[in-house]
């Protein structure tokens, strides 16, 4: 039986944050800077927004919107982003219609992550730019939450760094930059013209 997460809103509202590592903040706002003026950005499976949360306190001029499928989730994203209820699979957006999106803890969480990030290459503009936060389930830490989340009965569909560079590549992305450490990594990513 899969951990009910959209039960669970409240506690990922004022815990979430600390989930990430505090390397990662710094290559969110970097990757924030190089956005245009006005950019939208999705937080895919943003779930509460702790990302927008960071986002906003580096580029609060730009328009977030987090997307989860859970309205439990949604409920707590903080008040200035905009929210969506919806299915990673199937995005109700036009194409090429966002600059920005962000994967935190997310992409191992879909389904079929494969079409996920189909439609994340969809929706992005020519230029626009791609942020992952995730973990190897080939090294450190990343091999134990592989393997809790598999237990629970989550998807589980972890990528190695490489592998989803690759895999972006053969969706149009140029190649990715990857920072990675202990088993968690932050790759970023560009939509080719």
């Amino acid at each position: 039986m899969a951990i009910p997460f959209e039960r669970l809103g409240w506690l990922f509202a004022h815990w979430g944050e600390r989930a990430y590592p505090g390397w990662a903040r710094p290559l969110l706002a970097r990757w924030l800077r190089g956005l245009p003026p006005g950019a939208r950005v999705l937080d895919l499976g943003g779930g509460t927004g702790v990302l927008s949360s960071w986002a906003l306190a580096e580029r609060p001029e730009l328009e977030y919107v987090v997307v989860d499928r859970a309205a439990g989730m949604l409920a707590h994203a903080p008040g200035p982003v905009g929210t969506l209820m919806a299915d990673a699979h199937d995005l109700p957006l036009q194409n090429a219609s966002v600059d920005g999106v962000m994967l935190g803890e997310a992409l191992h969480h879909f389904a079929h992550s494969e079409r996920a990030l189909a439609e994340v290459a969809r929706v992005l503009r020519p230029g626009g730019g791609l942020w992952v936060y995730d973990f190897d389930p080939a090294a450190g830490i990343g091999r134990w939450v592989y393997w809790g989340e598999r237990l629970a009965g989550e998807p589980a569909k972890f990528y190695r760094p490489q592998d989803l560079a690759a895999e972006l590549e053969n969706l149009g992305f140029g190649r990715p930059q990857i920072d990675s450490r202990h088993g968690r990594y932050v790759l970023r990513a560009t939509r080719s013209a």
